[in-house]
């Protein structure tokens, strides 16, 4: 019989059933005439004929054991019966599912977070060809240290692409960033989209094909903005375009140039950074001219595919002589870098990356704390399998007596075994399709944490096959995790001792108690690792960054004027002036971007009589009143004066208390005031006075110390940032903002807003992240702890209420009983606090660089946990005590 026929009639046994039956019926008549034949009467012919035919029940079996898939038939018994037996006991099934349904929905939404932004590859043909190119990162003295990196200037993509040669074809791969476009028509609306800059061969070496029209070819890298096209996403073209054909021809306004829209790229493909997702991408060639002539001038990624039978380190081997040489040149420019900048520049070495995932400035940041993220999510999971594994053994005590009746009537260990892991299976399969379903809510919340309004990350977050696949794994792995144990303790249920109502449960409670323990132990681990980043959070809240971020709003206005306009700095002033006049504006100031934005300009200091100092220090223009707005302290001397600027033989100049301590070995901030210095703007010295002194403030990150800074006049610049401090509510002084910077003319526009504490916010992105997540993961944590320890106390009480009814008629107190009670959970407690108090100590060591302001061993961590798990773990406590002190002893001894 075919494995078809046996898999249907396993499926529908009834008619297999009646085919048995008339078969028998038949065979039993036959047999029975041809005796009667012999001369028997009728009934003594069907009675030897039965006697003849032989055990029918056995045969019967043997027979449809043939004809159907036993294996699939009894998995199919196990699955109706597990259902009506979860169905009998709806509490406990709820409690399970609901507990295991948590746990998986958080992995599964974390890895689908994971697998989008650090494990899948980019979706183009033969991604494993596919490199980027990096370097060994140069470190100035108090920067945040950065693993690699991936930024090189266009003269030196030229140097590296003939030394390639025929082992790789390189292209540019430019930043993804924010720009602005709109149609030609006059008034126009603008709008926000991520552009990039890339070579005419971009989509050649990533194997990308148009949906519509034609994508860039070698022809547009031919003249440095000659060529003003645009090629559009598939995703941008239905979004904006709503996949129209037409749109072919068209033109769109980029940086006051008109594009023609030539194609658009096919569906699935955003560019090769996975967490930005690409609107329009342009020739590199109508990037800012300067950038194709000045080496020092990193503005690009540097991408490619490797040719057949070329490999990364041959090709690293060709490209390091002339990034060496390179690098040589350029600091023969430099006769006074410090030196050690030069240092690692001389040593600088290549790297060539697999481009297989793309590169990510997301994956830099995040990558690490999402693993973190993804091992707390696991550490839930092993709770709530703890958790509903101490369920299944209470609900075996209650089921004591059905596993005797099956063991007495032959049912063997390993069938009993197989029975219960089905309903355990059942258990995990439902509440692998609730994760799943949390998962798909939750996975898009995660990404959403990590956004900010002004450059947002996207990620391609469908729940497909792997991550299917992760979620039936995690079930199944959940399934044996929390069936196992249960159903093999089930299954050894002694019948005689059952059935005489003498059982022990000793086993089952020691067992109990161990998965209690695991659960306290995770669970600890969890509150712990939240206190961390939450406290983290706190301090780095808690941080002085030397300027009130409060009520401050920023405003970035760009305008017409040309690069060298003589206008521009009286045009950004006239928009301060007129701003800070308006009613409930109380100050208002100039800068050409926010501290905290990223953006930064360095130079070297040369004190009179000293050595060229060995780092370079930042340089930061601003308008007069900048202190003022910021509210941020001045020490010694006065701010710029109106009259002041960058074009003065000698620059006016505002220090802060670090550059004081660094470079005069002062704690007195009047001791810097008139004091000269130079900086290095080749090819001329530029000269600087200090006239003032600020007390220090954070410019790149709360985390690190204030380094030491210069402020100077500003210089005129199509884009600023206005600083506002207003107790007006954002839409208002919106509205008045972009009123008056239109009032002046010249294109003067308002771009984007924002607030300072909105850029702090920013900053803290990680942090937050683990401080939500984890302090979230805790509380579930604590949750589930507090259902297992709560589960086995009731459970133990329940089975030792003889004791406790003698205990009292022997004249034991209420008090005595509750302190019994509290004796159990202590023990339960006691083991699992400490091994996870030292698990705890360990991982924090791991974790110490994501955490700011916590030690290893630290008091107010500990303590802090300590005190939230034991009021926890008391309250899962006082019912069961409640209910054993209550015990009366009359009703208890009449029941046994």
């Amino acid at each position: 019989m075919s494995w078809l026929s046996r898999f249907r009639n396993a499926l529908r046994p009834e008619p297999l059933e009646s085919e048995l039956d008339d078969e028998f019926q038949e065979h039993l008549e036959q047999r029975a005439k041809r005796l009667e034949a012999k001369g028997l009467s009728p009934e003594e012919a069907r009675r030897q004929a039965a006697l003849r035919f032989g055990n029918s029940t056995l045969i019967r079996e043997r027979s449809r054991d043939i004809r159907l898939w036993f294996g699939l038939e009894t998995g199919l018994q196990d699955l109706r019966y597990g259902w009506r037996a979860l169905r009998r006991n709806p509490v406990f099934a709820i409690t399970a599912i609901l507990s295991l349904s948590l746990a998986i929905g958080a992995n599964t939404a974390i890895y689908s977070v994971v697998d989008a932004a650090i494990l899948r590859k980019l979706p183009v043909p033969d991604p494993d060809r596919l490199i980027y190119l990096a370097t060994t990162p140069v470190q100035q003295p108090g920067s945040e240290p950065r693993d690699e990196n991936v930024s090189f200037s266009y003269p030196l993509l030229s140097r590296f692409r003939e030394a390639a040669g025929d082992s790789a074809r390189l292209v540019v791969a430019g930043y993804p960033g924010r720009g602005e476009v709109h149609e030609s028509a006059p008034g126009a609306p603008l709008e926000k989209v991520t552009r990039a800059y890339v070579s005419g061969e971009f989509f050649q070496v990533f194997a990308v094909t148009p949906a519509l029209g034609r994508l860039f070819t070698a022809a547009e890298d031919k003249v440095p903005g000659g060529h003003p096209v645009m090629v559009l996403s598939y995703d941008y073209w239905q979004r904006r375009f709503h996949g129209d054909p037409g749109v072919l021809g068209r033109t769109l306004v980029h940086e006051k140039v008109l594009h023609t829209i030539i194609g658009v790229a096919r569906e699935g493909f955003f560019g090769n950074e996975p967490s930005r997702f690409v609107d329009v991408w342009m020739p590199a060639m109508m990037y800012q001219k300067q950038a194709f002539t000045n080496e020092g001038w990193q503005w690009m990624r540097i991408a490619g595919r490797l040719n057949p039978g070329a490999t990364r380190e041959q090709l690293a081997a060709r490209l390091q002589p002339v990034l060496s040489q390179f690098n040589t040149n350029r600091l023969k420019q430099f006769a006074t870098a410090p030196a050690v900048l030069v240092k690692q520049i001389l040593a600088m070495k290549i790297f060539v990356q697999s481009g297989a995932r793309g590169v990510s400035s997301f994956r830099t940041t995040f990558a690490r704390p999402l693993w973190i993220v993804l091992c707390v999510a696991a550490a839930i999971l092993l709770i709530a399998c703890a958790n509903v594994a101490s369920l299944l053994l209470a609900r075996a005590s209650a089921r004591a007596a059905e596993m005797a009746m099956r063991i007495s009537l032959g049912a063997a260990r390993l069938r009993l075994v197989r029975q219960l892991l089905t309903e355990s299976l059942m258990l995990a399969g439902l509440a692998g399709i609730a994760g799943w379903l949390i998962a798909r809510l939750a996975a898009p919340a995660v990404v959403a944490m990590l956004a900010t309004s002004g450059d947002p990350y996207r990620f391609v977050l469908a729940l497909d096959s792997r991550v299917l696949l992760f979620c039936a794994v995690t079930s199944a792995v959940a399934t044996l995790l929390f069936g196992m144990l249960p159903a093999w303790q089930a299954s050894g249920t002694q019948p005689m001792q059952v059935l005489r109502g003498v059982a022990s449960h000793g086993g089952r409670l020691r067992l109990g108690r161990l998965f209690v323990s695991i659960q306290v132990a995770f669970a600890f681990c969890l509150v712990m690792a939240g206190a961390c980043f939450l406290f983290s959070l706190r301090n780095l809240r808690a941080v002085d960054a030397g300027f009130d971020p409060h009520q401050l709003a920023l405003f970035s206005i760009s305008n017409e004027l040309g690069d060298k306009d003589p206008r521009r700095l009286g045009l950004l002033l006239q928009v301060r002036d007129r701003v800070a006049a308006l009613p409930g504006v109380q100050a208002a100031a100039v800068a050409p971007w926010a501290v905290l934005e990223g953006s930064t300009w360095t130079d070297q200091i040369f004190l009179p009589g000293k050595p060229p100092s060995e780092r370079e220090e930042i340089f930061y223009p601003v308008s007069s009143g900048y202190f003022q707005t910021m509210r941020t302290r001045m020490l010694a001397g006065r701010d710029f004066m109106p009259r002041e600027t960058q074009e003065d033989p000698v620059i006016a100049t505002v220090v802060n208390m670090a550059f004081v301590r660094q470079y005069f070995q002062s704690e007195d901030p009047a001791a810097a005031i008139d004091k000269p210095f130079q900086r290095s703007s080749q090819p001329r010295m530029v000269n600087h006075r200090i006239v003032g002194v600020v007390n220090d403030s954070h410019y790149y990150s709360l985390r690190r110390a204030p380094a030491p800074m210069v402020y100077m006049p500003l210089n005129g610049d199509r884009y600023f940032s206005l600083h506002v401090r207003s107790g007006l509510d954002l839409p208002s002084l919106s509205r008045l903002v972009e009123r008056e910077a239109a009032a002046v003319g010249s294109g003067s526009r308002l771009r984007e807003i924002s607030t300072l504490e909105t850029l702090i916010g920013n900053t803290l992105l990680r942090e937050r992240l683990l401080a939500v997540i984890g302090g979230t993961f805790a509380l579930l944590g604590l949750v589930l702890a507090a259902i297992g320890l709560f589960g086995l106390l009731n459970y133990s009480v329940a089975r030792r209420t003889r004791e406790i009814g003698i205990r009292s008629a022997l004249g034991a107190q209420r008090g005595e009983i509750v302190m019994l009670v509290g004796k159990d959970l202590a023990g339960m407690v006691g083991g699992g606090l400490l091994t996870g108090l030292l698990a705890s100590l360990g991982l924090i060591t791991l974790v110490r660089s994501l955490l700011f302001g916590i030690r290893t061993v630290d008091p107010l961590v500990i303590g802090s946990a300590t005190a939230i798990f034991a009021l926890v773990a008391l309250l899962a406590g006082a019912f069961p005590a409640g209910r054993a002190a209550a015990v009366d002893p009359v009703v208890a001894l009449r029941s046994e």
